[in-house]
């Protein structure tokens, strides 16, 4: 089940010796820094801890509802994380996949259709952890779209 909040409150939900490294990063780092270097579809991946531990920098506008797309992962859990911006991110349980899609064992994703599905909204500063229970489809627009700049730290499933 996903856990959404705060860096402190993710710190204090999720598990340590899985996400110690991961968000100790994130609580350490100059991201502004970084985002000086990321632009608009040219993302920019850091390694925490080799591949077992990296992140994601990425900067883009949020899209409508209508566009998203329903992903799921199965080597990786995901840590989103809004550095600027907000966005929705659509959330449902694997059970309720009704046609599951090729894996990409290669990129650590598929995207199947679903059923039903819940919103987490998050803006600067919130995050969510995703498991591979939680399929999900992020950067989806709440009202207007929005540029985001949002770092995704990825953490092996150990």
């Amino acid at each position: 089940m996903a856990i959404t909040g705060t860096l402190p409150t993710l710190f204090k939900e999720a598990d340590p010796e899985l996400f110690e490294s991961a968000l100790s990063y994130l609580e350490s780092t100059d991201l502004d820094e970084i985002f000086k270097n990321v632009k608009i579809g040219s993302p920019v991946e850091i390694q925490i801890e080799g591949r077992a531990v990296f992140a994601v920098f990425q900067t883009y506008e949020t899209k409508p509802i209508e566009e998203a797309l329903m992903e799921g992962h199965k080597q990786y859990i995901d840590i989103q994380y809004i550095h600027k911006g907000n966005e929705q991110i659509l959330v449902t349980p694997k059970e309720k996949i009704t046609k599951p899609n090729e894996y990409n064992d290669t990129k650590d994703v598929y995207f199947p259709e679903v059923e039903g599905y819940s919103c987490i909204r998050l803006s600067e500063g919130q995050g969510c952890i995703l498991y591979p229970d939680d399929i999900h489809a992020p950067g989806v627009r709440i009202e207007t779209p929005t540029r985001v700049q949002k770092i995704v730290v990825k953490v092996a499933i150990q």
